[in-house]
């Protein structure tokens, strides 16, 4: 009976920890923590000294207690990664950065939905070795161990803020492309996933920028790679090597179809510029359909062959030699009995033509003329259809293969997350760092959210739309481009509750269409973008 009794109120006694003491840990254990600013790159001289601070930003609905530590910091393995590198009594010589950033809070305690600056100075000794050095200042919730050899804070939840420091000197810049390659050699269709690994042989971090140029087998552009041109943290540390991951998906077109050429191109350095290339080769074959191009294609010269030599067997006839004979005086040129003329077949069914519409009198016999003329020589017709078709097939192919633009989109891969570019953003940005005018401009809450979708077949005309609205203050939630179905005028479809908004977005477009929807559930304004279209 008494442990009955026990048992019951062990079981009520978990049952009211789980319900009021369980959410208070929970909710304790899950915290937000964000850091600002996450890297400092500075440069400095032996002797100097620097101070900032770090503003530790607390969402939570409850006060909050962080413990900072200063770490040495270290590249591993090639994908950006780092490890953090305490620094511990038998290892203190003074030498590394950790050792110079001096810290004047050790634990703070940062107020429910408030912030907190945590100062900091950097003293670079007189004896500094010149060249690059790396730290990070930690940011947990949870009191640092007193264990050795690893980062001391417990991480329940921890934060990062990098320092790249680069002291004066004997500083080496070196660096080069260790290995450019794409996934695959032969694609069936246009998307290869690249990857770049860029060595640092010198003694200072380097941070290469540059793009990688996609090329037809007709020297025509199918795409731009931007590198490490959006983001801080593409650099990499002395003695390291850092690899880059892209996808480039290109719009499909048959007449693309062979070798491929990727042109990598990298700029790095801050004392003198310099660049390292290189480049890799792909093919992009769709195997079925070339099996179907290339059965088209021995069709082709199957026919194209049988109707020639039924041309001249006809030619040999109105000459009146047979084929046997015709043969017995090609083995004896010297003794050639009838001058032939390749053209005769044409000129004596255009005689015969000639003839036979004389003697129709009314339209309908004519027409009738026409028609028995055309079965009588359909094997004639039959071959000329054939070469205009093909005449027609090659002029296409090479006026497609020579286009100078296509829409594309770049993959950019992190251990973090994938991040997809299309072609009109990539070229937006480009004009946006060209554009004389002020490109930021805060947005008109006032105004419907825009979507643009480029249809005219050029790209940044899209982009350039982009650029002018947002200096008048609207919000372009996306900007695409579809090169796949080509159209000659724009048209704004709006739904009925900013129908207005649509009609002022016109003028400025050079009085595009306006499509309004009805009882439409999105108060965004799709802006299909064609080739008549003028920005005022």
């Amino acid at each position: 009976m008494t442990m009955t009794l026990i048992s019951k109120l062990s079981r009520a006694f978990i049952i009211l920890w789980c319900l009021f003491l369980g959410p208070s840990v929970a909710a304790q254990e899950s915290v937000t923590l964000s850091i600002s600013p996450t890297l400092f790159d500075m440069s400095g001289e032996p002797g100097q000294t620097w101070q900032s601070k770090l503003r530790v930003v607390n969402v939570n609905s409850f006060d909050l207690t962080v413990y900072v530590e200063v770490v040495n910091f270290a590249p591993r393995g090639e994908g950006g990664d780092g490890r953090f590198v305490p620094v511990t009594a038998d290892m203190a010589d003074g030498s590394t950065l950790a050792e110079w950033i001096s810290v004047t809070k050790e634990a703070v305690v940062i107020p429910r939905e408030q912030t907190s600056d945590i100062p900091f100075i950097v003293t670079i000794p007189k004896d500094a070795a010149p060249g690059g050095h790396f730290a990070a200042i930690l940011i947990g919730t949870k009191p640092p161990k007193q264990d050795s050899g690893q980062s001391r804070l417990q991480t329940a939840q921890m934060v990062t803020s990098l320092f790249f420091t680069r002291v004066a000197g004997d500083v080496h810049e070196v660096g080069s492309i260790r290995e450019f390659t794409t996934s695959k050699s032969y694609l069936g269709t246009p998307e290869v996933a690249f990857s770049l690994r860029f060595e640092n042989k010198g003694n200072v971090h380097l941070r290469p920028q540059g793009e990688i140029k996609i090329l037809n087998m007709w020297g025509e552009e199918r795409g731009i790679v931007p590198i490490n041109q959006y983001t801080n943290f593409g650099n990499v540390l002395p003695n390291s090597i850092r690899k880059f991951d892209f996808t480039w998906k290109g719009e499909w077109s048959m007449s693309d179809i062979g070798r491929y050429t990727a042109i990598a191109t990298l700029g790095y350095g801050t004392e003198e510029k310099q660049f390292a290339s290189s480049k890799t080769n792909f093919w992009v074959i769709p195997i079925k359909l070339l099996l179907g191009i290339s059965l088209g294609l021995v069709v082709f010269f199957a026919v194209s062959t049988w109707l020639v030599r039924l041309y001249v067997r006809h030619m040999l006839q109105m000459a009146g030699i047979s084929i046997e004979n015709y043969r017995t005086v090609q083995q004896r040129p010297a003794k050639r009995l009838v001058s032939l003329s390749f053209k005769a077949p044409v000129q004596a069914g255009i005689l015969d033509l000639k003839t036979q519409l004389r003697s129709s009198v009314t339209f309908k016999e004519r027409c009738k003329t026409v028609l028995s003329f055309v079965r009588q020589y359909k094997l004639f017709f039959l071959g000329a259809a054939l070469v205009l078709i093909c005449i027609g097939v090659i002029s296409l192919y090479l006026r497609a293969a020579n286009t100078k633009h296509r829409a594309y989109e770049v993959i950019y891969e992190s251990n973090e997350a994938k991040t997809a570019v299309t072609s009109e953003e990539i070229l937006y940005d480009r004009l946006k760092a060209q554009s004389p005018m002020p490109s930021e401009a805060s947005s008109d809450v006032s105004l419907p959210k825009v979507a643009l979708i480029n249809r005219s077949g050029v790209p940044g005309v899209g982009a350039t739309i982009k650029l002018r609205l947002e200096q008048l203050g609207y919000q372009i939630l996306t900007l695409e481009a579809d090169f796949t179905s080509i159209q000659k005028r724009t048209i704004i479809v709006s739904p009925d509750s900013t129908a207005d908004e649509a009609l002022r977005l016109s003028k400025l477009l050079d009085n595009a269409l306006v499509s309004v929807e009805e009882n439409s559930d999105t108060a965004t304004l799709t802006i299909y973008v064609g080739s008549d279209t003028e920005v005022k």
